[in-house]
């Protein structure tokens, strides 16, 4: 299903008023392209064995961006105007033998900068110019032929994908304020993926942490046809403790 930015962007403000998403995208008036950036390094013959749609648990980025230098470029996502919890942080193509993070195809061919009208279409879910500028550049290269096939198989499966909020992974008694940590489990995070998903292999999910066992990412693992399979081992085990980042009211 190919949700259009206006719908995806009134959705996510209504789901905040009835509580199934919480989340709202107000769109800014015009996006700006930005410049090209330059290769960390380049993988163009490695294989491609399998992908990660890769999500990012907003309110904890957001949580390091506030530390960070030069902010502003996750103005929009960290906005007070704006309240979300899972976005998309990119779809890698991945190489089942790697060794390290650098043995993953990476940059595969030059790119030039992402027209403003497809990064605005895509803003509610990759809420970062910049991102989609590097997600492209660095692993879209890597199996796509255009920014618009990527993106829009990126959209195709989080837009199938339900996704669990704040509430739902920390249970029904959980009592958390605002813009605090609480505590649960990989496995109950994993379990509120599934409990929405039930099509998806328990094994297809892998909860990844930041410093501190703070919620960071959870990976869905895809094959080379973008449907769910299991996932190279890794990642956080069940029983870990995972503190999460409530999003702000």
């Amino acid at each position: 299903m190919r949700w259009k930015t206006a719908l995806l962007a009134l959705a996510l403000a209504q789901s905040a008023v009835t509580g199934s998403a919480q989340e709202v995208c107000a769109l800014p008036a015009s996006v700006e392209s930005p410049a090209p950036r330059r290769a960390d390094y380049v993988n163009a013959d490695q294989p491609v064995d399998y992908h990660a749609l890769v999500l990012s648990w907003s309110p904890q980025y957001c949580e390091g961006a506030r530390k960070r230098r030069g902010g502003n470029q996750d103005a929009f996502q960290c906005s007070s105007r704006n309240r979300f919890e899972w976005v998309v942080h990119g779809l890698w193509p991945q190489n089942g033998n790697a060794s390290s993070s650098k043995h993953h195809p990476r940059h595969c061919r030059a790119s030039n900068a992402l027209p403003p009208a497809l990064l605005k279409r895509h803003f509610c879910m990759m809420p970062s110019a910049n991102l989609m500028q590097n997600e492209w550049q660095a692993h879209g290269t890597c199996g796509w032929s255009t920014p618009d096939r990527y993106f829009a198989d990126i959209e195709k499966v989080y837009a199938g994908l339900r996704r669990p909020t704040t509430a739902a992974m920390l249970g029904a008694s959980a009592q958390a304020a605002p813009d605090s940590l609480a505590e649960t489990t990989a496995g109950a995070i994993k379990h509120s993926f599934l409990k929405l998903n039930p099509a998806l292999p328990a094994d297809s999910l892998r909860v990844k942490v930041a410093s501190g066992s703070r919620l960071k990412e959870v990976w869905i693992c895809l094959d080379k046809g973008l449907r769910p399979m299991a996932c190279p081992r890794g990642g956080a085990h069940d029983k870990q403790r995972v503190r999460v980042r409530t999003p702000h009211h």
